[in-house]
């Protein structure tokens, strides 16, 4: 074998590696920009949040796909599924940022404020407090009580 085609497959194997290494090399970090949680069909008091109703809490990144990001309740009296029952199973689960948003519903389990956080790194996120009160839970609404 010549030189010149040890220094061609040399070529050819070095730009193959590249090449794999930056197609398994992770995506750049995604930002989450803005953090809301959805009152759905509630009704009674001025406030539109009530325990043992679900909502649906939509984080917004900078790009349409990206590494994990979670949403959390400081407080920890509330469901995020599916999360929380894929958890038992896996605990790294987190559903996918899909064109910039992920998307969980959050049930709180007790009165009171409520602050949750969307993050994709140590950094943190973008934090939306609200105040739950009771509440009567109908199907796809809510009675909260005033």
């Amino acid at each position: 074998m010549t030189i010149s085609k040890r220094l061609r497959h040399l070529a050819f194997i070095s730009t193959a590696l590249v090449a794999s290494a930056c197609w398994a090399a992770p995506a750049a970090s995604a930002d989450v920009v803005s953090l809301d949680i959805l009152p759905g069909l509630s009704a009674g008091a001025t406030t539109q949040f009530g325990v043992g109703c679900t909502y649906l809490v939509v984080a917004r990144t900078d790009t349409p796909s990206g590494p994990r990001v979670d949403i959390q309740d400081y407080t920890n009296e509330s469901v995020m599924f599916p999360e929380e029952l894929a958890w038992n199973v896996d605990p790294y689960f987190s559903t996918p940022v899909v064109l910039g948003h992920k998307l969980t519903l959050w049930t709180p389990t007790a009165p009171g404020e409520h602050s949750l956080m969307a993050y994709e790194t140590s950094a943190g996120g973008p934090v939306r407090t609200v105040t739950v009160n009771p509440a009567t839970p109908l199907g796809p609404g809510c009675i909260v009580a005033p």
